[in-house]
């Protein structure tokens, strides 16, 4: 096995081509995870692991470190506009996964279109880190070792105009934790490597999109105990305000659950949006939870113009209904990084209580478009198997189905295969068209995603 993963390792380093090819070896006998996404025109059926691989290596238990405390206007680094980062690498490993390639390519397109505007970035550093197990002199070297694969896939990315970039590369190992080293979660946002452009390596206001949703789970989910992480593992607060954080969510989650299951009845009726009225105390509850996210918008997607980059987050949540963010891991970070159920559409259904409400109406105006859109790229990636490419933008909505096709309560992370996203071409189109609807037209878009959520072929 070791042997197959240098040939891997050699070919991928000196071929220059665009076929990238990764194994995940696992438990004897159980599938082969091969990220279809990325090379389409190619079908894995049946392939199966070997027995499990095990590789030995230092390792010192060390006390988990702090996060460092990332506020917005600390400084003039922001993430997506200075600098970007690529977290999640495999424990131990410096080699990059493939939706890290994807990734640096996006990177690279950004840098080559540069050259045509009056900021060419022509300086590039990349700082590699690592979570809190290993010694400091072994964390180091790691750290370095992913900074230079990320390097050399820039290169290759940028092709005839590598030479107009200079790349740096350093590491700081395990001192500059960003998330909880306490748990799996934190740890993976803490492996990582992060690029600046044109600057000097500083702290940037921001998080990465992984790690604002692991801080969205550590902020709002009541995990059971199957999950370890939510509510109860945040240090950030009190058991008294843990108790009231889980409160609120359950009674909040309660209502939205309500006013889905009645959508979804509205939409194989074709009817009108039905208001469900909001008892006084799920009304306070609601406002503390719009507080406790915006807080994290603010937070996780700062803006030098504005008190949060919607850009940002409406491309957050696309590429999330997407799986762009997934990171098929077996164990307790199964299922991260991507919608785990129909529970997808309460983001919507939340943003359109509070409209109704008069809570933080005008800043949930703002990114409703972009929960309801994105519903369009959910329902295909998500919904039970076999699944094909999404129909494009604007076809004829589907009849009403009874029995209906596609149960809601069928949705999960584990029907995804990467055979029914959406390209850049399609979510610009969905851009297009949720941009310019008004709240009305968004309450009808809504309804109509139920119907294809249940109904489309």
């Amino acid at each position: 096995m070791r042997l197959l993963d240098e040939l891997f390792q050699e070919a991928l380093e000196t071929s220059g081509e665009s076929l990238e090819l990764r194994l995940e070896f696992g438990e004897a006998g159980s599938e082969v995870e091969l990220y279809p996404e990325l090379f389409p025109e190619l079908e894995f059926r049946g392939i199966r692991r070997p027995a499990r691989f095990v590789r030995r290596i230092p390792f010192l238990r060390r006390r988990a470190g702090s996060p460092q405390v990332l506020s917005p206007g600390a400084n003039v680094c922001l993430l997506r506009r200075d600098s970007e980062i690529l977290d999640f690498f495999k424990f131990n490993s410096a080699a990059l996964r493939p939706f890290h390639i994807r990734e640096i390519r996006e990177i690279a397109e950004r840098i080559k279109n540069s050259f045509s505007g009056s900021n060419p970035l022509t300086g590039v550093t990349i700082i590699g880190h690592t979570d809190e197990r290993g010694s400091d002199d072994f964390n180091k070297k790691l750290g370095k070792q992913r900074a230079e694969s990320a390097a050399a896939r820039l290169k290759i990315e940028l092709g005839p105009s590598a030479p107009k970039v200079t790349i740096v590369t350093d590491s700081n190992g395990e001192s500059s934790p960003i998330s909880l080293n306490s748990i799996d979660r934190g740890r993976a946002c803490n492996r990582r490597i992060q690029f600046f452009f044109n600057i000097s390596p500083s702290l940037c206001s921001g998080r990465s999109v992984r790690n604002f949703f692991t801080e969205y789970d550590l902020r709002t989910f009541p995990a059971p105990p199957s999950k370890p992480f939510g509510i109860d593992m945040n240090p950030a607060l009190s058991q008294p305000e843990k108790d009231q954080r889980r409160e609120d969510v359950l009674a909040v989650a309660a209502i939205l659950r309500t006013r889905q299951r009645i959508n979804a009845g509205v939409a194989l009726r074709k009817r009108q949006p039905i208001l469900v009225p909001v008892p006084p105390a799920i009304k306070q509850a609601a406002v503390r939870l719009s507080k406790v996210q915006f807080d994290l918008f603010r937070e996780s997607f700062p803006s030098a113009s504005a008190p949060m980059d919607l850009l940002a987050i409406r491309k957050a949540f696309l590429d999330f209904a997407n799986g762009d963010l997934r990171t098929p891991d077996v164990g307790p970070n199964m299922g991260i990084n991507e919608p785990d159920s129909s529970a997808y559409f309460l983001f919507a259904e939340f943003a359109f209580l509070c409209v109704e409400e008069g809570i933080d109406a005008q800043e949930w105006t703002k990114i409703l478009p972009w929960f309801v859109a994105s519903q369009e790229i959910f329902i295909f990636n998500y919904r039970k198997r076999p699944h094909s490419a999404p129909p494009k933008i604007n076809s004829p909505l589907p009849p009403v189905c009874d029995p209906v096709r596609h149960p809601l309560k069928e949705y999960e992370f584990k029907n995804f295969d990467g055979f029914g996203k959406s390209d850049e071409r399609r979510k610009a189109d969905l851009i297009g068209k949720y941009g310019s609807l008004n709240l009305a037209q968004l309450r009808v878009a809504h309804l109509e995603n139920h119907l294809r959520a249940q109904c489309a072929p």
